[in-house]
Parts: C-alpha cells; sequence; structure tokens
C-alpha cells in the first residue's frame, strides 16, 4: 500500500536544495522516482522525469531544424 504520509515543509526545503545540484539532481530523482516510500513524492520526481524527456526531445528538434 502506498504511503499517504505527506511531505513536510523542510523536507521539500531540502529536496529542492538537492535537485538544484547539477548531475546530483538527476541521480536523486530517478531514485525518487522508483523508490520512496511517498506517494507524493515519487510522482513529483515522475513528473520531473517528464519535464526532461520534453525538454531533450524538444533540444533535439531544435537541433534538427536549426533553430
Amino acid at each position: 500500500r502506498e504511503n499517504m504520509e505527506p511531505v513536510g515543509s523542510w523536507e521539500w526545503f531540502w529536496l529542492f536544495l538537492l535537485f538544484s545540484i547539477p548531475v546530483v539532481n538527476v541521480i536523486a530523482i530517478i531514485w525518487m522516482a522508483v523508490g520512496s516510500e511517498k506517494s507524493s513524492l515519487a510522482n513529483f520526481c515522475r513528473a520531473i522525469l517528464l519535464w526532461f524527456v520534453v525538454g531533450i526531445v524538444l533540444a533535439i528538434l531544435a537541433g534538427v531544424l536549426g533553430l
């Protein structure tokens, strides 16, 4: 069963600090997307990963189209 415990303000504070560190953020986001016990945090990290994919696709399209 999913853990429905909310993520606290200080936990979000430290997570956003962690997510602001280049390279470490991608590793941490992937790790939390698949391994977090808190469903809200896992869903948030999955949404971030989707935005990463959208950004990569747009960057590739811009490169191919020469924009």
